[in-house]
């Protein structure tokens, strides 16, 4: 599907030729980029390759993998693959002079995309002063202008210099699959709708994810210098508390570039007795390793606290 988009975009580009000016830089410099976007969570890969994932968070000894940090590897993982075809898409289209200018408009396209026979897909973006909107739109081949319908639309407001400001993105997956398209990744979701700025530190970046069906999930990412960085996510059906039944969980994990990270977890439901709510702590070291652990249905912690990285300049 990816490969398909890139063709399209590549055929966008044929279809000018040119060069991209300076003023057309403006408007390329509006929309997101993977770098600005992304949650950047050390050791992501070498994590990956120990299998640790699990679905019960059972008390573990000291040294063991981190199921916690494991478990925020895998919301980072969903974070990224949430817009990762779009990026992939707005990335490219950087890459090629416009197909249409006017003084506060540019198109890319259109042209038939590959991936959909018989659609053909266009980029659009119109200035007025310092904001920014476009979309990505799509219509049946040899539709009039009114035919167009947009599967993404994003805003983007400058504030202080080039891909510095606020910004905003939704993708419209019941849309997308109502006309017919087809696009694999977006099967199981309805919408994605996604804020960020980055005109002062930390940047953040927001995403509220709304499934066909289930659990809608939020996360709330903030990326600081030096490489450290927070998040916050949900998840359900996670067995935290003693009995049989599963929690929904909330947790805040934060972690350093190279000293280790910790994550607090609320837990609620499940075998937590009603209205009360439970917590877990655990940190681990630069090798993702459980360093310590206190449980609030617990009076025993287990290794100590002082092991844990210093994430006070993250935030209370």
């Amino acid at each position: 599907m990816m490969r398909t988009r890139l063709l399209l975009l590549g055929c966008l580009a044929t279809a000018c030729g040119g060069n991209i000016s300076n003023d057309d830089l403006q408007f390329l410099n509006a929309l997101p980029t993977r770098e600005l976007l992304s949650a950047k969570l050390p050791g992501a890969e070498s994590v990956r390759r120990m299998g640790i994932s699990r679905q019960r968070v059972d008390s573990l000894a000291l040294g063991e993998p981190s199921r916690l940090y494991d478990i925020t590897r895998q919301a980072a993982d969903e974070f990224n693959g949430g817009f990762d075809g779009v990026l992939s898409i707005l990335e490219e289209t950087r890459k090629s002079p416009p197909t249409t200018r006017a003084p506060e408009l540019r198109i890319w396209g259109p042209a038939q995309d590959p991936g959909n026979p018989g659609h053909e897909m266009r980029i659009m973006m119109t200035r007025e002063a310092e904001r920014f909107d476009y979309r990505v739109q799509f219509r049946p081949m040899g539709s009039d202008e009114e035919a167009w319908w947009s599967a993404l639309v994003g805003s983007f407001q400058s504030e202080g210099g080039p891909r510095q400001g606020k910004g905003t993105l939704s993708i419209f997956m019941a849309e997308v699959m109502e006309h017919g398209l087809n696009v694999p990744w977006m099967s199981d979701l309805k919408r994605l709708d996604i804020d960020y700025q980055t005109s002062t530190l930390p940047s953040s970046v927001r995403m509220h994810f709304i499934p066909v069906s289930g659990f809608e999930l939020d996360y709330a990412y903030h990326e600081f210098p030096g490489g450290s960085g927070e998040m916050r996510f949900s998840r359900e059906n996670l067995d935290i508390y003693p009995g049989e039944q599963k929690e929904t969980l909330a947790i805040l994990s934060r972690w350093t570039q190279d000293q280790g990270g910790m994550a607090i977890v609320e837990a609620t439901g499940g075998d937590v007795p009603t209205d009360f709510t439970v917590t877990l702590v655990e940190c681990w070291d630069a090798s993702f390793r459980t360093t310590y652990e206190k449980r609030s249905w617990d009076a025993d912690e287990e290794g100590n606290a002082s092991s844990c990285p210093d994430v006070s300049p993250l935030g209370e």
